[in-house]
């Protein structure tokens, strides 16, 4: 297990794909989200500074906000060394204290202070309210962007990444807008500032404080360099370790069953070794820059006190001038520090903005089709005319030919990764075929619009899946509703009547709260069989005129399953049906069956008709595999 986790990992430092299964059906070739991110900060920065474009009052405010609270932290030094002036020229001169300038510099300083305490508060307001807009306006594109991506994104994308993605990465943009953003923008502002205020005072001593600004500049820029390749790698082991405890987790039980603990616990350490490497890689680079902009800064600030004590005592500059420069080139460090010391924030962030904005920027379903459908008018009648798909270079369905007639119950067999699922997901236009055309009523399906379509069709998948709620809520998910209708606008008496006939309402009855009972995360405390009656009553309350069963029974007994096909029966008799199953009980009575390998359809009969031809069906029949 160690040796395929470090495999495992090699694949995805080389881009290389790994196979995963999807939803129902063969495999299919897998990637990660975060093997094309991309690379360029700059473009990054600039895209993030565009999505604040629609709250740009919020930030023009602070950005006028900050300039003013700048502009009097400026004024203050020189302030107070006019009033040290004030003071010293009592003792240098032996006169008396001049009380008219010293009150009306004392009251511009407080008048300064609260100016800079209140601008301060109110431009911290504006970033934080900006930043949450902001964030929330990213994340809502997020959202409608997850329903726009094909299903081929989520087969080769890890779980675990894309919640870290939604998460950790969201935050850490929104962490560092909030406060980098600010400390930025004063940095800035204070450096012009003060570098005048230095030039005002004493070219030559400005000039000297000045010579730091190169070095500062060389050493930034090199440690970015260094530390912008480490945060991308930080972000990337962040998304696998996530991803592998995800399904560690979910996975919980088969890990318990097959004695895994300790094999995953090394593929755990191995991942965590990485993620700590990396981290404590990111922080000594950003550390780093702390004590080594010190040193620079320390160096030239001593060479200002000599030179600027000589200049003092020569009288060539008045000791409060003096007191104001020394404060400003402690000012002059302050954006240094403040850049250095939010370097690891800001590379960080830019690391997981790449992150989203590929994310963004992923391939969506093509909306080939604005059309609306008429479920009332639409008969079921499918053809697949000459259709080409494959999930990869070569193709899985090649010239496939078959049509399907109105209320016509259709049974797929096949063996594993025949293309079973494959035909059905086509019929959803969850995948887009290469050639050819799949028919609706004579009607090319693209056409329409994929959310139009999709009401055409009800669908239960092998793979159960129920949200977090009531078992009330889960079975309405199915209804066919408006969008100005909600969940608790379906009939209770609708949701009632498809338990029943997917013969789920005698275990619902018998739970504490019934149909008000809550399902936990993944419907853990209710049974697999359970969980498979309610996605069929879920499939039964949308009453679609074209239904798909994908091995829909395969997690019920075999008394249940005579029931749920007596009850598919009833509400497949003006349906066209698709079942996909290997139970000679389920498709024994279909009107049709194909048999499928490798992509291909190469028979199609009844049951009998088939037994008789001594075919792959046969062979299947005698083998046991029906």
């Amino acid at each position: 297990m160690m040796q395929n986790a470090n495999q495992t990992e090699d694949k995805r430092d080389d881009g290389l794909p790994g196979v995963s299964r999807g939803v129902g059906g063969a495999g299919r070739v897998a990637g990660l989200l975060t093997s094309g991110s991309a690379k360029d900060s700059k473009g990054t920065l600039l895209r993030l500074l565009k999505n604040v474009g629609p709250f740009k009052w919020f930030f023009i405010t602070a950005i006028i906000l900050t300039l003013l609270a700048s502009g009097a932290q400026i004024f203050i030094p020189r302030l107070i060394g006019d009033i040290i002036n004030i003071i010293t020229s009592v003792f240098q001169q032996d006169v008396g204290l001049d009380w008219v300038a010293f009150r009306k510099i004392a009251i511009i300083l407080i008048l300064l202070f609260i100016v800079q305490f209140g601008a301060n508060y109110f431009s911290s307001v504006l970033l934080v309210r900006m930043t949450q807009k902001l964030i929330r306006a990213i994340r809502d594109q997020m959202q409608v962007k997850l329903n726009r991506l094909t299903l081929n994104y989520f087969d080769r994308s890890s779980t675990g990444d894309l919640i870290s993605l939604l998460t950790n990465d969201l935050d850490n943009v929104s962490n560092t807008l909030q406060s980098g953003l600010t400390s930025s923008l004063t940095a800035v502002v204070i450096l012009v500032g003060v570098v005048i205020m230095m030039f005002n005072i004493h070219v030559t001593l400005a000039l000297l404080a000045l010579i730091v600004v190169p070095i500062a500049y060389l050493l930034v820029k090199y440690l970015v360099k260094k530390a912008k390749p480490i945060f991308q790698r930080n972000a990337n082991y962040t998304g696998h370790f996530n991803g592998q405890v995800e399904e560690i987790y979910n996975g919980e039980d088969i890990v318990k069953h097959y004695n895994l603990g300790e094999e995953l616990k090394e593929e755990i350490a191995v991942l965590n070794e990485r993620l700590y490497e990396s981290e404590w890689k990111s922080s000594l680079v950003s550390f780093i820059t702390r004590p080594a902009g010190d040193l620079i800064l320390n160096a030239n600030y001593v060479l200002i006190a000599i030179l600027g004590g000589k200049y003092v005592i020569s009288g060539a500059l008045s000791l409060g001038a003096f007191q104001a420069f020394i404060r400003y080139t402690q000012m002059l460090r302050n954006p240094f520090n403040q850049v250095l010391g939010i370097l690891n924030t800001i590379m960080s962030a830019l690391a997981s903005a790449e992150r989203i904005f590929s994310f963004l920027d992923a391939e969506e379903t093509v909306q080939t089709g604005t059309e609306a459908i008429d479920i009332n008018k639409t008969t079921g009648e499918i053809e697949f005319n000459n259709v080409d798909f494959g999930y990869t270079d070569e193709l899985l369905f090649n010239n496939v030919n078959l049509k399907v007639n109105p209320g016509e119950q259709l049974a797929i067999v096949g063996t594993t990764g025949a293309g079973k699922t494959t035909l059905v997901n086509l019929l959803m236009r969850f995948y887009e075929i290469e050639g050819g055309k799949i028919m609706l009523d004579g009607h090319d399906s693209k056409q329409y619009h994929t959310d139009e379509l999709r009401r055409a069709y009800s669908m239960v998948l092998q793979d159960t899946w129920l949200f977090t709620g009531t078992i009330r809520e889960n079975i309405a998910y199915g209804a066919d509703i408006s969008n100005e209708k909600e969940l608790c606008d379906v009939p209770f008496s609708a949701i009632k009547r498809a338990a029943k006939l997917a013969h789920a309402d005698s275990f619902i009855e018998c739970l504490p709260d019934g149909y008000d009972t809550m399902l936990s995360e993944g419907a853990t405390n209710i049974s697999q069989g359970e969980r498979q009656l309610l996605t069929i009553a879920r499939a039964m309350i949308k009453k679609a005129p074209i239904i798909i069963l994908d091995e829909a029974t395969s997690s019920v007994d075999t008394r249940t399953e005579l029931f749920i096909q007596h009850a598919m029966k009833e509400l497949t008799s003006n349906s066209t049906s698709f079942v996909i199953a290997h139970r000679l009980s389920t498709i024994h009575d279909a009107d049709r069956i194909i048999v499928m390998d490798k992509g291909s359809i190469i028979e199609v009969g009844t049951h009998t008709e088939l037994l008789e031809q001594g075919g792959h069906y046969a062979e299947m029949y005698t083998a046991g595999q029906l």
